[in-house]
């Protein structure tokens, strides 16, 4: 139910805090001017308001519009207006000095946060602000055979059936799990940047990113992890990571289609590809390879298109 998200989001207290503070540095009491888009049950868009906003602007184009409306006039908000419509699709934006754009997922780019934020510079003023200001996204190859074999049932279906082809389905696809250090190749050490992006610059929806990691022990790959860090603003940050405390958001896990054997010095690399376009929606794909002695043992190649039963 989409009241039970948002009560799982509202329910975040690390996030919402995160926020306030962000928004308690930029918002001047009587003078700015905020954008809330994506504004939800209207939490920020509240915060901004009790900070002292001149006015805030409430873009959601959720029926759950509605309730935020109801709840602005239950705690007596004052100076919020409310915009039922994608801010997309809004032509003629009152300037403002802040946007905020609480748009991530447990994948970063989940919710088109790209696009959204892109877009919706445009309704800043001149040396406007936009919150978040940065995402930046790690993987680290998955050691634990926990997270592969609990996508393994299809070989257990007993009856002389084979389901080999639903499996593969299976791991073309992504999951929400959450991870312990000594879940990770290294631990904490074993992460890599894959991509990184700066909303105060241009940028694009499409991403490729990779990792690559010369292995110092023998080891079985089971998969990738993949969690984010965002900046709001210059020294707050929220992060997913499975080091850092934790948030309603969780790490997802990137499957292999078979486990990988490596040995001490071969060379694991994994690329990843991302576009969450709006005619697209989300897509993911990742290649992995193994090589040994410039040799190319391992080679596997994931495609969200190919999880979908169609």
């Amino acid at each position: 139910m989409f009241i039970e998200y948002q009560r799982n989001i509202l329910a975040d207290k690390a996030r919402n805090q995160a926020f306030f503070q962000a928004l308690q540095k930029v918002i001047q009491s009587g003078k700015t001017t905020v954008a809330d888009v994506g504004s939800g049950t209207g939490l920020l868009g509240f915060l901004a308001s009790q900070l002292g906003a001149k006015a805030v602007y409430m873009y959601e184009y959720s029926p759950i519009i509605k309730l935020s409306q109801k709840l602005a006039k239950q705690n007596q908000i004052q100076r919020c207006h409310f915009i039922p419509d994608h801010s997309s699709k809004v032509s003629k934006p009152v300037p403002v000095d802040v946007i905020v754009s609480e748009t991530l997922g447990n994948y970063a780019y989940e919710e088109n946060i790209i696009e959204t934020i892109e877009d919706a510079k445009r309704f800043l003023k001149p040396g406007g602000i936009v919150i978040p200001q940065a995402v930046t996204q790690y993987v680290a190859p998955v050691i634990n055979p926990r997270f592969y074999q609990e996508l393994c049932s299809w070989d257990d279906i007993g009856f002389k059936l084979d389901f080999s082809q639903a499996k593969v389905i299976t791991m073309n696809n992504l999951y929400v799990r959450t991870f312990a250090e000594a879940d990770l190749y290294n631990g904490k050490t074993g992460a890599q940047r894959w991509d990184a992006v700066d909303f105060t610059a241009r940028t694009k929806s499409q991403r490729k990113g990779s990792g690559q990691w010369n292995l110092n022990k023998n080891v079985t790959i089971y998969g990738f992890a993949v969690w984010w860090e965002c900046e709001l603003i210059k020294g707050i940050k929220l992060s997913t990571s499975p080091m850092s405390n934790q948030t309603h958001w969780e790490q997802l896990y990137f499957p292999v289609l078979e486990p990988i054997e490596a040995k001490q010095g071969d060379a694991l690399r994994v690329t990843l590809d991302s576009d969450t376009r709006y005619q697209i929606g989300v897509n993911l794909k990742w290649q992995i390879t193994l090589q040994r002695d410039s040799k190319t043992l391992v080679e596997q190649s994931l495609d969200m298109r190919k999880g979908d039963v169609r």
